[in-house]
């Protein structure tokens, strides 16, 4: 999935108007409001798309951590690389081993970031994948099954060998 696709989906996710979004050459996102109004790069644009939905400043600046994060190691470009994406699964699969969540103890827009972001990723485990990063699979399914999440998109079926919708 793009960044733009990205931005699109966490935009119906928050029911807000992601604007014209286009990619310069150096795959630069950018987001035009109003014909004049721009704002640029992944970060900066879902910051904007977010405004204040956040329940305090410390939930905030940890959401806007895991979405540079993600601008920094989960785009598209860099999980083409095997051996960045294995090193990248293995730290997220850590990190959720006494987690839930990303941030706090409910759905914040930091799992939505990384969900979309790793969606094409986890889809294409085979059953050795989902087993080796049971953590992350467990934190996957659990996010899949949010309908305003997934908006319609596959679901990434952990229980056998079929895909279901």
């Amino acid at each position: 999935m793009s960044q733009i696709e990205i931005i699109q989906k966490i935009s119906n996710y928050l029911h807000v108007d992601p604007g014209k979004l286009s990619q310069n050459r150096e795959k630069v996102v950018t987001r035009t409001l109003n014909g004049d109004k721009h704002v640029m790069g992944f970060a900066t644009i879902l910051g904007s798309l977010a405004g204040k939905k956040y329940k305090n400043l410390e939930e905030e600046c940890l959401v806007r951590q895991w979405i540079e994060y993600c601008s920094l190691h989960a785009n598209p470009t860099l999980l083409t690389n095997r051996s960045h994406q294995r090193c990248l699964l293995e730290e997220l699969n850590a990190y959720l081993a006494t987690r839930s969540y990303f941030v706090g103890h409910s759905l914040t827009l930091a799992d939505v970031v990384v969900f979309y972001s790793l969606n094409q990723t986890i889809a294409s485990f085979q059953n050795s994948d989902k087993e080796k990063f049971i953590h992350l699979s467990r934190w996957f399914d659990h996010i899949q099954q949010v309908e305003s999440v997934r908006q319609g998109m596959m679901l990434v079926n952990f229980t056998s060998l079929r895909t279901i919708r």
